[in-house]
């Protein structure tokens, strides 16, 4: 007798665009910044949206007319950086995972976001449960703005927002079961991870 083979379906993903940045460094709002013709923000969410339905994570008073063309989940709590952008949009969505990038890494591709979307079904068909999974650099730097993040951090980041406890850095480390990976297996995306916070990192990117 022939055993009926039971093909898993594939966790579908929310794509979050993190545009409530204050860019002081800056001096002025980074998602404007243009590359290639276009802005940062619309360069990287014509890469995220083919990976699956994309939101702009926005401030209270941020200027819709500015981000014309795709929905957006504002923070349920101000001033609460990334930590509040993930917690406003778990809220928010259906979908339990969910695959964030900041507005200043233009070079995000949707090539690297499908890797970390396959990876994470590796991890699941082995019967592992992350909450996400978080790139970190040789130098300790985790890359918390260009990772995939699960549901089931819901609760713990409703705790850390109440209580302002807001650096993602020691979150993923610390406070979350989180999957480290080093960067020497995603060195084929290593220019996805660069950031352009400052005038001069924009001249180089350029």
């Amino acid at each position: 007798m022939q055993q009926e083979t039971k093909m898993r379906k594939k966790q579908p993903a929310t794509m979050l665009l993190l545009m409530g940045g204050k860019s002081s460094r800056m001096g002025q709002d980074k998602a404007q910044l243009l590359l290639g013709g276009q802005p940062f923000w619309k360069k990287i969410a014509q890469e995220l949206s083919a990976c699956g339905r994309l939101y702009l994570s926005v401030s209270q008073t941020c200027d819709e007319k500015a981000l014309e063309g795709y929905p957006m989940i504002r923070d349920v709590v101000p001033d609460c950086g990334v930590m509040g952008g993930l917690y406003s949009a778990f809220q928010a969505i259906e979908e339990d995972l969910l695959f964030a990038c900041a507005c200043d890494m233009p070079f995000v591709n949707r090539q690297f976001v499908q890797w970390m979307l396959n990876r994470w079904e590796e991890e699941v068909q082995k019967g592992r449960q992350w909450d996400g999974i978080v790139v970190c650099g040789d130098d300790g730097k985790t890359y918390t703005t260009a990772a995939l993040y699960h549901r089931r951090l819901q609760g713990k980041l409703e705790e850390q927002v109440r209580q302002r406890r807001l650096r993602m850095h020691t979150f993923v480390r610390e406070e979350a079961n989180i999957l480290l990976l080093p960067m020497g297996e995603v060195t084929s995306f290593s220019r996805c991870f660069q950031n352009i916070n400052t005038p001069e990192d924009y001249r180089r990117c350029l």
